[in-house]
């Protein structure tokens, strides 16, 4: 594809991406430049396809530019200073995110999930193949771990990647509190198949520990009994919806603190949990209740078996 042929339509099939704040004619220059460095100046012709690859990394990298401005760089400056700019703001979130993998590897989970696993092998690929100068917004590699809190699908490039690593830690410095037999022992309960199966290790916990704090009872176990559930229940059934969220918050924060962790991504991991549960609680006693009536059964708050 020439620049010729690189016209409106390549740029209006992109409605997502900041182009109407730049000048059309000195994107298509950029682009016919990066084209021909992209070919090693063999030719100006290139599938279209790859041109509009080369195209989202250039907006890709304007717009980190724009987010994350340096002083030596104004955004009155020239497109192609910005656009530098921009890639070597690519290029320093993707060395803080190889220094995450490095701290992932050596702070693991204390049980093995497969998923987990292959995800770590399989996330060094991305650093030998990552290419900020002509494709800043992809991500050459496949991970299949689930977290507990997913990335955000607005981030492209490394900054995705950075911020899977940045979740991922956090996960782990959770679980990592706990002993391995309460976490084999929560698991066999919530998953059956921990090892093999595609699934969270920190979503069970998260929630267990939370619940715990709810009932006034130990965290580190992982473990409450039936009548310390059922009051939980009744708590969070009775309740306001906002004072239900309230407890729960609150539960999650002295779950924390008797863990003695901190840092913005566990508080935040924590306090999400909680809310989503405290939603599916209420939602199913709700339901549960429903079919009590429907039956003309009676009595007191039903205990949601959570594991």
């Amino acid at each position: 594809m020439t620049e010729q042929t690189s016209n409106n339509a390549l740029l209006l099939a992109m409605p997502d991406s900041p182009v109407n704040i730049e000048p059309p004619e000195e994107l298509y220059r950029l682009l016919a430049e990066r084209i021909s460095r992209y070919t090693m100046g063999d030719s100006t012709s290139i599938p279209a396809e790859t041109a509009r690859r080369l195209l989202e990394s250039i907006l890709y990298c304007l717009d980190l530019n724009r987010r994350f401005p340096v002083a030596d760089v104004p955004q009155e400056a020239p497109l192609m200073t910005r656009w530098e700019a921009g890639v070597q703001q690519a290029k320093r979130i993707a060395a803080r995110a190889k220094l995450l993998l490095r701290q992932a590897q050596r702070t693991p989970p204390p049980l093995v999930n497969t998923a987990y696993c292959d995800t770590l092998e399989s996330l060094p690929a991305f650093f030998v193949g990552y290419d900020p100068d002509f494709f800043a917004q992809e991500i050459p590699c496949s991970f299949d771990y689930p977290l507990c809190l997913p990335v955000s699908e607005l981030l492209l490039g490394a900054e995705f990647i950075q911020e899977y690593l940045r979740k991922l830690l956090a996960e782990n410095s959770i679980l990592r509190a706990f002993p391995s037999e309460a976490l084999r022992a929560l698991y066999e309960r919530y998953y059956i198949d921990y090892v093999d199966l595609l699934v969270n290790l920190c979503l069970p916990a998260a929630e267990m520990a939370t619940l715990c704090a709810l009932a006034n009872q130990p965290v580190h176990p992982l473990l409450l009994t039936k009548e310390a559930l059922s009051w939980g229940n009744k708590q969070l059934a009775e309740e306001s919806e906002a004072e239900a969220r309230a407890a729960i918050v609150g539960a999650a924060a002295r779950a924390l603190e008797e863990l003695r962790l901190h840092g913005a991504y566990p508080v935040e991991l924590m306090r999400r949990t909680a809310l989503d549960l405290v939603t599916r609680v209420r939602a199913a006693l709700m339901g549960l209740q429903t079919d009590q009536k429907r039956s003309g059964e009676t009595g007191s708050s039903p205990i949601l078996d959570i594991p």
